[in-house]
This record gives C-alpha cells, structure tokens and sequence, in this order.
C-alpha cells in the first residue's frame, strides 16, 4: 500500500482535493454611486503531499509558529528535518511540488526507538518543556500527564498552518492521518499510539500597556497613569480563545487539558506589539482512537 495513493483516493471520496482560495477586489468608482462592483476571482487549487527535503525551510517556519516565543529553546531544524523524515505520516498543503508548504499536519513520537531505547534530543526537549509547563497546573493533571508522556504509546500532533489558510483544510488532513497512522501499524513502521498531545495556539485580549517612554515630562500624573494601564492589563478578562477554529472539538474530545505561559515572555512588551493581545498556549491530550470522530465533529463544524 502506497501512501499517496491512499492521499489520492481521499482527495476523489471526500472532494477535498481542491480547495478554493477567493480574492476579492472592490473596484467601485467613489465618484460614481450607481457603479456595479467588480469582484476579480482567482481560484487556487491546493494540492495534499508527502513532506519533502524542499520543504525543509517552510516546515521550520511552521513549527515555530507552535512555539513562538520559546522556539529559540528548541532544535527546530532538527524537528522540521524529524518531520521529513518520518514522511509515511502526515502531509503538507502547497500550490504545487515546487512552492513551499502553507500547512502541515503529522506526528512526533514520544516513544524511544526499539533498538538505541533513546528518544530523539529534539522531541526529548519538547517533552521535558510540556511536563515542566504542566507543573504550573493542578498536581492531579501534572502526575497524569508525566504518566502519559512517560509511560505510554504517545506523540506530538502538529498541526499548523499560514494564518490566511481555509480552516476546511483540516478535515481531509486529519482523516488522512488516522489512515496513515493505521497502515504505519500495519507494516510495523510505527507502534500504536495510545495518546496525542496537541499544543493550541491561544490568546487573550487584554488592555494595552502604555510605552515606558510615554509622558516623560509629566512629573506626578506619568506614574499613576502608568501604573493604571498596568493594572487594567493584569486585571484583565480571563477569557482565553482559540486561533484555530478546529480548537474547540479537540477541547471536547481532550482527557487532559492545561493552559501555559511561554518562558520568553514580557507581558509589557508583548502588548506594546500587539494592541492588547496577549499570546498563550493550551495543551490538549487525546486518545488516538478518537481521531475519527473528531475528524467527524470538524466535518459537522466547518463544512
């Protein structure tokens, strides 16, 4: 069994293969109220492959996407090259062969190889980084998650993509996946995954902090004003959204869930960027079984 035949069946059954990216250009003459508009239409047909050596610096500039802030801290060439590697799973999204890719979705195991027992010093860092994050939540969830991580069949889920791409995309990739994960099985490439730990890109909109360097010349009203806008931000709403759409069915399919704060992050500086938006991560833990019905919710939500 070839694994792009199975991509190109499931591109024919699902009438996923082609996706349409719409441009529309308001040409309307403000002088002229009566004017029709016209709308230009350009239709880009997004193909589904196998992760390829060309894709290498497009696939690191994906993978740094998860982890933003922090991505210094981890070998993320090491990753991107891990990715290829493993291309019997997973699969990118390009115009064509050639372009670099605009979305991804695979997964990276937790599980040491059988022979050397060691796992791979990119996805060890990555490990360690997610426990030591857990320990920011309840100690139940914490010792729950380091079993997981530790004393089970799991793996990374990355799933990540430009921010212009159609959420639509997911489907087809993630029922790929399931497939793909079953014939990796089969022909013992891979062992069974019990979990999937998946990172969510979050964030929240809070008040933006005034520039250190602002009101200088104010002597008693610089301070307080300061100090006002600081607290606003740190008083904030704790509401935390998702960037991806598809977000909300791995929280309703998630055994394990908890939210955390990158090392590399000054919320002042952060919100001086941003306007007010302040980024976060949450972590979903899966069982793998459950991949076909959250491909089937993802269906129901964004079709």
């Amino acid at each position: 069994m070839k694994r792009k035949q199975t991509k190109e069946e499931e591109i024919e059954d699902e009438d996923q293969g082609d996706q349409e990216e719409v441009i529309k250009k308001d040409d309307e003459d403000e002088d002229e109220d009566d004017e029709d508009k016209d709308e230009e239409l350009i239709d880009v047909d997004f193909d589904f492959f196998d992760p390829k050596e060309i894709d290498f610096h497009g696939l690191k500039s994906l993978i740094k996407q998860t982890f933003q802030n922090d991505a210094d801290q981890f070998d993320i060439s090491g990753l991107a090259d891990l990715v290829i590697t493993n291309a019997h799973l997973g699969s990118v999204v390009k115009v064509d062969d050639s372009t670099d890719p605009y979305a991804v979705m695979t997964v990276l195991s937790f599980i040491p190889d059988s022979k050397t027992k060691k796992l791979n010093p990119a996805v060890t860092a990555i490990k360690e980084y997610l426990i030591s994050k857990s320990l920011k939540s309840n100690k139940q969830k914490h010792d729950e998650f380091q079993r997981i991580l530790s004393d089970t069949n799991s793996g990374l889920l990355l799933n990540e993509r430009l921010i212009n791409m159609p959420p639509q995309i997911v489907i087809p990739m993630i029922k790929m996946l399931d497939e793909e994960l079953e014939w990796s099985v089969e022909e013992k490439k891979e062992k069974r995954f019990e979990y999937l730990v998946y990172i969510s890109k979050t964030y929240q909109e809070v008040e933006p902090v005034a520039d250190e360097g602002e009101d200088d010349d104010e002597e008693e009203g610089a301070p307080k004003k300061k100090k006002k806008k600081a607290a606003a931000a740190n008083g904030a709403s704790k509401v935390i959204l998702n960037f991806h759409v598809e977000d909300v069915v791995f929280e309703k399919h998630a055994e394990i869930q908890f939210d955390f704060q990158f090392t590399n992050q000054t919320d002042q500086s952060e919100l001086q960027q941003t306007a007010g938006i302040k980024t976060s991560r949450r972590v979903y833990v899966i069982k793998r079984g459950k991949l076909p019905e959250i491909q089937a919710a993802m269906k129901k939500l964004l079709e």
